[in-house]
């Protein structure tokens, strides 16, 4: 379900969370997101940004996970980066770098909300979004914690791995489609698989077939361009003395649990790498997300709470 067609947090007990619809601006686009506060709460609370990953699916990528970490006692504002969802923008363009300047601005946004503690601000994200996550808090000193779930490390090795034997094809209509942006201005349009093509499996043929009923205009073959040269595990260095935490399963077939590994070799201390051994991508955000909620709240105690400790 797209953020559009409402919200899914897919709780089942626990402490009241509340969600709502807010709007913020980065770089003079309004920008829509959902934020997921505990109902109860002793003052203000600290709180991350969330970024979803390629297709832009944020309710079933992040707000599950963001509504569990609410209940823990965080706020989290789920974005809809610029072009996505609510959002304005370039449709479904996906600039890494715009990208991060928007959690940016999500984190400015947030810290001016009188529930948030504006001295206690993290960053998560899924895919996708778990390696925005590490760039945005490489770029952000504000961003006190990062938890990056099945994250890329490096665009083009991602999908040189993806693509396989048809690698030189996809840099060949690459090249094409810039030819023709350099022309006319507008460039080609490709259903997510094109871009992304992914292992054959019920869970992921469903999801890629869901993706396509609702993007049914495809997505900007400039994307695969604008990803080449996006590489977080070069970033990462950047994060410490902030903490991070990787969570990847070990049978992910979409992105391979060795981008993880690289990540979380190239960043300092404090640092936690987490490799469940089944879960698949959509493990962390899915079957998964109630072990996720459980490291995600051990790592942020420790580390984004200004006295340590649950609440």
């Amino acid at each position: 379900m797209s953020a559009e067609d409402g919200i899914q947090l897919n709780l089942s007990g626990g402490p009241e969370v509340d969600a709502e619809i807010v709007y913020f601006q980065s770089d003079g686009l309004r920008l829509r997101g959902v934020l997921v506060t505990p109902r109860e709460r002793a003052g203000a609370v600290p709180a991350l940004v969330a970024s979803h990953g390629w297709s832009g699916a944020v309710n079933f990528r992040v707000l599950p996970l963001a509504g569990r970490l609410a209940q823990r006692g965080y706020a989290v504002l789920a974005v809809d980066h610029r072009g996505f969802g609510g959002s304005e923008g370039a449709r479904l363009r996906c600039d890494p770098d715009e990208q991060v300047r928007d959690v940016s601005n999500a984190a400015t946004y947030l810290a001016g909300r009188p529930e948030v503690d504006g001295s206690a601000l993290g960053v998560m994200g899924a895919s996708f979004g778990g390696a925005i996550a590490v760039a945005a808090a490489a770029a952000d000193e504000r961003l006190k914690a990062c938890l990056s779930l099945v994250p890329l490390a490096d665009g083009r090795r991602w999908l040189e791995e993806l693509h396989g034997a048809g690698w030189p094809a996809l840099l060949a209509r690459l090249a094409r489609d810039d030819a023709e942006r350099a022309r006319t201005g507008s460039g080609e349009r490709v259903p997510l698989s094109v871009l992304m093509p992914l292992p054959p499996s019920p869970a992921l043929d469903a999801e890629a077939a869901f993706i396509q009923s609702v993007h049914p205009e495809g997505y900007p073959l400039e994307n695969g361009r604008l990803a080449l040269d996006f590489s977080p595990e070069s970033l990462a260095t950047a994060i410490a003395p902030r903490a991070l935490c990787l969570i990847t399963p070990v049978d992910d077939t979409v992105i391979p649990a060795d981008h993880s590994r690289a990540v979380y070799a190239r960043a300092g201390e404090p640092k936690e790498l987490h490799l469940p051994p089944e879960g698949g991508h959509g493990g962390p955000m899915g079957s998964l997300v109630d072990t996720t909620a459980e490291i995600a709240g051990a790592f942020l105690d420790k580390h984004l709470r200004p006295s340590g400790g649950a609440s």
